[in-house]
């Protein structure tokens, strides 16, 4: 007969049935839990997930992003077949991948389209493995909408065939240069080469450079794949596909090309420009070579003039009349206005021709220089003449600025001889990256009409009667204003007096 359990040995067994009811109590808790969460990660995706029946191709369960993508309500999508959310005329292709999951037992990601309820059709990206839910082989596809992806592709596709058409199309050669060979050219850039797009893949860079102009080409391609402060732009040589020499503005900056350090350039072809160029210094130098020749050729009959109706002054006077010392007399203010005009000739044709002697000076002693010279002519036409003292020291060609004050000045005492109270004021304004002068006069006035003619040469105001001035004046005032940077105007009402500015840059270096 059997033994009976002890009292202690029952209470052992019910505490041990207790802890296996407790325990699995809390397994089908975290079971649950488990579960919920789950369902509420498989609810709550973002991307929408379809359950098929791996046999049937019947789906199952779909989640909300599922339900929202093709417009449908759960009851709408379980129990459908998964060909059913594709396009008709691609079932088959969408029946194969299927049955492909299933055989590969695998993962497989693809792209492919659904259809919505309204017949829309949205690209998808698809993400589809066999797995098992609560112990149940199924195929889940998980779908994410790539619509925003395609239309980016789209843009980035048509804005690389637009950029694609520019480049090929550009009147600018460009290229780019890596490892010293050409990788690529656009048509422009065979152009100005003499050779095909084709033909120039795989050019070593050298040969397209003139051989005086290689070692610069290639200190300064060095610098920029180093990183340093290369010039961007710069001026070379270069040898067509015949040998021909021309002449290249280079523009190039460093980029990355196929994940390696590469030159992009874009070059123009200056050829011609150089050649009108040497032209042009060849007529500028025939020119002054003329001008020093005519002025030689004016001055002697005029020194001869000036000298032989001195000498008629001096020793056959008081055999003169009144009206031959007259003549003789206006003969030699003619020659002395001849003299004073050729001299301007000249001085207005070398101006920017003689390469200036530019220092830093006081403007303030440049015009109480002037202001002294003209001293006479001041007093005698009793003006009142009133000079700023805040006058900065400048950088220029201190003879030329000379002269612009001292022309200025004098064409302002024109202006106001005869003129009730005379009034002349010589002043200095700080304009930030410009020094601006003005010598203001309370004059006779300018018409509006006039105010840029004044400047041209030989254009003289008919209202003053002056049988000194040759025309050139303001011409010369403005050649040397030009060439150091700035700019001269005049402010003027007829009648109402004349404020003539020029401007000097702070910063300008003569080149």
């Amino acid at each position: 007969m059997a033994r009976k359990p002890t009292y202690e040995e029952l209470e052992q067994r019910v505490k041990a049935l207790e802890k296996a009811a407790a325990d699995r109590n809390r397994a089908e808790e975290a079971l649950r839990e488990s579960e919920e969460k789950c369902r509420l990660t498989f609810e709550n995706a973002v991307d929408a997930i379809f359950w098929a029946d791996p046999e049937t191709g019947l789906i199952t369960n779909c989640n909300r992003a599922a339900q929202d993508l093709l417009g449908k309500r759960r009851k709408e999508i379980v129990g459908q077949h998964q060909t059913s959310l594709h396009p008709p005329e691609k079932i088959e292709y969408y029946s194969n991948m299927f049955e492909k999951h299933i055989e590969e037992k695998g993962s497989v990601d693809d792209e492919g389209e659904v259809i919505t309820k309204s017949g829309e059709i949205i690209p998808v990206h698809i993400t589809a493995s066999l797995t098992l839910i609560r112990g149940k082989p199924v195929v889940q596809g998980i779908f994410r909408d790539i619509t925003e992806r395609r239309q980016a592709e789209k843009k980035l596709r048509h804005g690389e065939e637009k950029y694609s058409a520019l480049v090929e199309n550009s009147l600018t050669g460009i290229y780019i240069d890596q490892d010293k060979k050409i990788v690529f050219a656009n048509s422009r850039f065979a152009e100005i080469y003499r050779y095909t797009k084709e033909e120039l893949i795989g050019v070593e860079a050298w040969k397209l450079v003139h051989h005086e102009d290689r070692d610069l080409t290639n200190e300064i391609r060095a610098m920029r794949l180093k990183g340093g402060e290369a010039p961007s732009e710069y001026e070379a040589r270069g040898l067509t596909r015949l040998g021909e020499t021309i002449w290249i503005r280079r523009r190039n900056t460093l980029i990355e090309y196929d994940g390696r350090p590469a030159i992009l350039g874009n070059i123009v072809d200056i050829t011609e420009q150089k050649g009108i160029e040497e032209k042009l210094r060849n007529i500028n130098q025939e020119l002054e070579n003329f001008v020093d020749i005519v002025s030689h050729d004016l001055k002697v009959p005029i020194i001869a003039i000036q000298g032989f109706s001195s000498r008629l002054l001096k020793n056959y006077q008081d055999k003169l009349e009144d009206k031959g010392r007259k003549y003789v007399d206006q003969i030699r203010t003619s020659a002395n206005r001849m003299e004073a005009l050729v001299s301007d000739l000249l001085a207005l044709s070398r101006i920017g021709q003689v390469v200036s002697d530019f220092a830093d000076v006081s403007s303030l002693k440049i015009v109480k220089k002037v202001v002294s010279s003209l001293k006479h002519s001041l007093k005698e036409d009793g003006i009142e003449l009133i000079v700023g003292k805040n006058f900065p020291n400048i950088h220029c060609d201190q003879e030329r600025i000379y002269q612009v004050f001292e022309n200025l000045l004098v064409n302002a005492i024109k202006f106001v001889r005869g003129t009730k109270n005379p009034r002349i004021e010589i002043g200095y304004e700080d304009k930030g990256g410009f020094h601006q002068f003005f010598i203001k006069d309370n004059g006779i006035g300018i018409d509006p009409t006039y105010h840029q003619k004044i400047f041209e040469s030989f254009r003289r105001l008919k209202e003053i009667k002056d049988q000194q001035g040759t025309g050139l004046g303001l011409a010369i005032v403005d050649r040397i204003v030009e060439n150091h940077g700035g700019k001269v105007w005049v402010e003027s009402q007829k009648a109402k007096g004349a404020t003539f500015y020029f401007t000097i840059p702070k910063t300008f270096r003569p080149g």
